[in-house]
């Protein structure tokens, strides 16, 4: 077994020693930046904290009603019969119960819009990484947003490159114009 594991070792290291020799050209975006200054993205996001708002008004509203119903039961529960006081209490753990579940409901939503708006946005921006990448003779590309650059030469930036491509894709009309912006996602899509 380990003699099978060395020679796999050595096979793998031996793949790439013919491409120790070629230059390798090794650019970098901050995808972060990107993603802040890209129009589609800043729509994206207003959309998005837009039907957030919502949901946040319709969570203050059901925290309001059950903090005035649990105030007035407790202020009048002396006026109430047990059988009376029980079913209030009752009422007032379905409705807590009612409000948690919504909360988690929408949750659960605004983290499926979320990657419903941003897919999009990010597979554009990976593709405008690549097509500069390409065109301008890049081996390889990393991101800096996410910690891998610890220095590089400011001309190997591809940032500024990538959000011209994207811009100028989506003003023609390619790139991230297809976005739902608002309301229910679009269905019937070209995956």
């Amino acid at each position: 077994m380990r003699k099978l594991l060395f020679v796999a070792v050595l096979a793998g290291l031996a793949l790439p020693v013919g491409l120790w020799g070629a230059e390798m050209r090794v650019g970098f975006v901050n995808a972060s930046a990107i993603f802040e200054q890209f129009s589609a993205a800043k729509e994206a996001q207003q959309a998005y904290e837009k039907e957030m708002s919502d949901l946040g008004r319709q969570v203050e509203v059901m925290e309001a009603e059950i903090k005035a119903f649990a105030d007035t039961l407790e202020t009048r529960k002396y006026l109430f019969s047990e059988d009376r006081l029980r079913e209030k209490q009752q009422e007032l753990e379905k409705r807590q119960e009612d409000y948690v579940r919504f909360r988690q409901d929408a949750e659960m939503k605004a983290a499926r819009r979320n990657e419903e708006l941003t897919k999009p946005i990010v597979t554009a921006i990976e593709d405008a990484a690549k097509s500069v990448a390409e065109k301008e003779g890049f081996d390889l590309v990393l991101d800096s947003a996410a910690g891998i650059v610890v220095y590089s030469k400011p001309e190997l930036d591809l940032t500024d490159r990538v959000l011209q491509s994207l811009e100028q894709a989506r003003q023609a009309g390619q790139t991230g114009s297809d976005q739902p912006q608002t309301g229910q996602p679009q269905t019937g899509g070209s995956e």
